[in-house]
């Protein structure tokens, strides 16, 4: 078992204990007389995506014109005076609203997602010397939590969060309670169960100003024009209380989304507290002394089936008549689910950082992640603030990326496919913006989104508004789903629809030339501003590499399903004929490098390919950024290393673990990379990306050829069962002693397996005690072919 356990007081959210079922899940923390559960649901999003006042998107044509006639400047990505440097602009104040942003993203400060509520349990103020002890059992998915005093009082707290329905459980107890323990309660436990007003972004500001010196939320000030939702208010559903929060209307719900929180008690009784003008507050008590009980807090939403108050229904089912019997099938219910989750893998490492550092990340991601509903934003759902920065959202150049980086290496297929209901809708407006704003076929995939449907441009003017290169990064991402997978069906009727319109699109946008080449022109790379510069959008390494990737996955998947002929022959010449921007024999690539750096995702290409390594005075425990920007740290650079063979383990690997060290949280999560300087702003899922790199420390499959510890540290034990390689290969290994010991491939779908021989030896692999025919490659590279469901044993002979 793997525990996360602290004696310390929590005093944010985003450093609690996360429970979770990957839908609902709830941070715990504290006050000086209080024991919290925050609540968050991935659904749970102010969707108002405000146009009103928002110029009409910038079509491509005009940014074109604009940066190539008439030398367009600009200055900041909001409020940014833009300039023409090439004469007078034909129309100033068109060029005014492309270069000074986007009105909806920098004057309003939603869409963004909202918090869900508290419920709270009351501390005894007049009892002396207090400790706590909070104790979360990864593997369980439960939590303990011991209050003790003084005078020996006790209480003690049982919690977790069912698969379904979405429900907090929270059972509690009071030991060596009496009349004479404390004065002036009349009970020893009571909750409340709570729903504040939404405040005005200003109350935000302010604070996070105060707590930070950092000025957000300018452009939402300065408009004068934000609202916030309805008050929330204590509704009576056929005798049953429940907290409702109402959102205004969206192109989903004509009526607004919705949401419930309903109590479930036994030994208390809740009521409704009737002296709050705006708050919605339960208070949950007894006027007698009770000293055990349980509490079960239903959350239902506009998005369960039949809406929030069905879900009500088929929760009041199991637990109104019997809620100690509804209780123990719930929790049955809950170690069930843990225990599937974790038997599809497992690691031991003889380094407690790195290994309790692996089940953290991990347990995390179950309780914030599952594939059949949206994916949370930047931000965890239970530690999201009022509103929040960037809005929260999908961002699609590295952000909301990194937050999946891992899933399917640990063999998580349900944690990676969390990936995609969200992206259905950036990918639905993609389509309509292609056609809107490039004239093109296919989709385009914009910076900024949201998981929801809205109407137009999320970003629609702006330096930043018409980049290609996530298109690229996002028909990877299904890509490789489909690589670890091999899942055909999935491929064909998820995966491939949107890698082929993400390489329709890069057949209208790239242009061939008459040096036959094709460029790509006008796009920027990273986030800069205009400079007046057509070669600042001209064939942007980063915008060229994602195209070729992105072309790439679009040919080897329609290769894969045998369909899109014609479109197979215009990618082909794409990938033969696009323009170059790394000199690959300049450099000293070899065919093996050239292929690697072709099967390489572009975000680990680097901007200096294959010179990636930490600066000599960087210290262990901080592994940043390259150019050290920011804080806290990044899967990205640690994963740009790993690929580019400028990983030193003996030097990298204390480092790394160095760096989990320093940035963990109490409640195991880590501090985001750019965020983590400005005070408690919420956890971000970003730097749950840490596991993919410390699995590819164990395990690499990216270039197709299966490695097993190609980047450990000599004198760290460890061993694995059931990492995913790509292929769909199942992989067992053990290091030992300074060496691989021993190493098993299960092959799930029958895929031909190359594997990089680990050993000195010979090759030698046995299927069911018989030698298996091998084929050699270069550079120590064995290849054989499998047999679905077969398992495969190395030999060291």
């Amino acid at each position: 078992m793997h525990f996360i356990e602290t004696d310390a007081t929590i005093l944010e959210p985003e450093d609690g204990l996360i429970l979770g079922n990957g839908d609902l899940s709830v941070s715990i923390y504290q006050t000086s007389d209080l024991l919290i559960w925050r609540f968050g649901k991935v659904d749970v999003w102010d969707r108002r995506l405000d146009l009103d006042g928002c110029p009409e998107p910038a079509h491509i044509d005009e940014l074109a014109s604009g940066i190539r006639d008439e030398g367009w400047v600009s200055h900041e990505f909001v409020y940014g005076e833009g300039e023409a440097t090439k004469g007078e602009p034909k129309d100033p104040k068109r060029m005014k609203e492309i270069c000074n942003g986007w009105p909806a993203y920098a004057f309003r400060p939603y869409p963004c997602p909202k918090p869900v509520g508290e419920l709270a349990m009351h501390l005894p103020v007049d009892m002396l010397g207090m400790k706590i002890h909070q104790k979360l059992t990864i593997e369980k998915g439960d939590a303990d939590i011991t209050i003790t005093f003084d005078n020996d009082a006790a209480i003690r707290l049982h919690c977790f969060i069912a698969p379904d329905p979405n429900v907090l459980v929270v059972k509690w107890s009071v030991e060596n309670w009496t009349d004479e323990t404390a004065t002036g309660r009349r009970e020893p436990v009571w909750f409340s169960l709570y729903r504040w007003q939404d405040p005005p972004v200003e109350q935000l500001a302010s604070s996070l100003h105060m707590r930070a010196r950092y000025p957000y939320f300018w452009g939402s000030i300065d408009s004068g024009e934000c609202t916030t939702l309805p008050a929330p208010e204590v509704k009576d559903i056929d005798g049953q209380l429940a907290i409702e929060q109402r959102f205004h209307p969206d192109l989903e719900f004509d009526d607004g989304f919705r949401y419930l929180m309903s109590p479930f008690v036994t030994g208390l009784e809740a009521r409704e507290a009737t002296n709050y003008v705006n708050d919605a507050v339960l208070n949950i008590f007894a006027e007698d002394d009770v000293m055990q009980g349980e509490i079960a807090v239903v959350v239902a939403t506009s998005t369960d089936e039949g809406g929030p108050d069905a879900e009500l229904a088929r929760a009041r089912t199991l637990l109104a008549d019997d809620l100690p019997a509804g209780v123990a099938e719930l929790e049955k219910a809950t170690h069930a689910f843990a225990d599937d989750f974790w038997s599809q893998s497992s690691v031991a490492i003889d380094d407690p950082v790195l290994e309790n550092g692996w089940y953290e990340m991990l347990h995390i991601r179950r309780c914030t992640y599952r594939g059949d509903v949206v994916a949370p934003g930047l931000a965890l759902p239970s530690t999201v603030k009022d509103y929040s920065l960037w809005h929260g959202d999908y961002h699609m150049n590295i952000n909301y990326q990194m937050c999946f980086w891992g899933d399917y290496i640990s063999n998580h297929i349900d944690l990676g496919d969390s990936y995609f209901p969200g992206m259905k809708h950036m990918v639905e407006i993609g389509r309509k913006l292609a056609k809107d704003y490039w004239g093109a076929r296919g989709t385009f995939i914009q910076l900024a989104g949201y998981p929801f449907p809205i109407a137009d441009d999320p970003y629609g003017t702006g330096a930043l508004c018409r980049m290609t290169y996530m298109t690229g990064w996002v028909a990877g991402d299904y890509w490789r789903r489909y690589r670890f997978t091999l899942d055909r069906e999935w491929l064909e009727q998820v995966g491939y629809p949107v890698i082929r319109d993400c390489g329709l699109l890069y057949l209208d946008f790239l242009e061939k030339r008459d040096d036959g080449k094709y460029h790509a022109w006008p796009s920027m790379q990273g986030e800069s501003m205009f400079t007046g510069k057509v070669e600042d959008y001209t064939d942007r390494p980063q915008v060229v590499r994602h195209a070729r990737y992105g072309v790439q996955c679009a040919l080897r998947a329609a290769e894969a399903l045998d369909v899109d002929p014609e479109l197979r022959e215009q990618w082909a010449d794409i990938l033969e004929n696009l323009v170059s921007t790394d000199d690959l024999d300049a450099l000293g690539f070899d065919d093996e490098k050239k292929r690697r750096y072709l099967l390489n995702p572009p975000a680990f290409v680097g901007s200096d390919v294959g010179d990636c390594a930490m600066p000599e005075e960087d210290a262990p425990g901080d592994y940043l950024v390259p150019n050290r920007d920011g804080c806290g740290f990044q899967a990205w650079p640690v994963t740009m290393h790993l690929h580019n063979d400028a990983f030193d383990a003996e030097r990298d690997i204390p480092n790394f673990a160095g760096t989990l060290k320093r940035w963990r949280r109490p409640g195991g999560m880590m501090r985001a990379w750019s965020m983590s300087g400005h005070s408690y702003i919420g956890a971000y899922g970003e730097s749950l990306g840490m596991l993919g790199p410390l699995q590819e420390f164990m395990l690499q499959s990216w270039d197709e050829v299966v490695r097993l510890f190609p980047d450990w540290k000599r004198d760290i034990d460890a061993s694995y069962t059931n990492l995913r390689a790509e292929g769909a290969f199942l992989v067992s290994a053990e290091w030992k002693d300074g060496s691989l010991e021993s190493a098993t491939i299960h092959s799930e779908r029958g895929a031909t397996c190359q594997l990089e021989w680990p050993w000195e030896s010979a090759p030698a692999i046995t299927c069911d005690g018989s030698p298996v025919a091998l084929t050699d490659q270069p550079l120590g590279v064995v290849s054989f072919d499998t047999q679905p469901g077969a398992t495969y044993t190395l030999v060291n002979a």
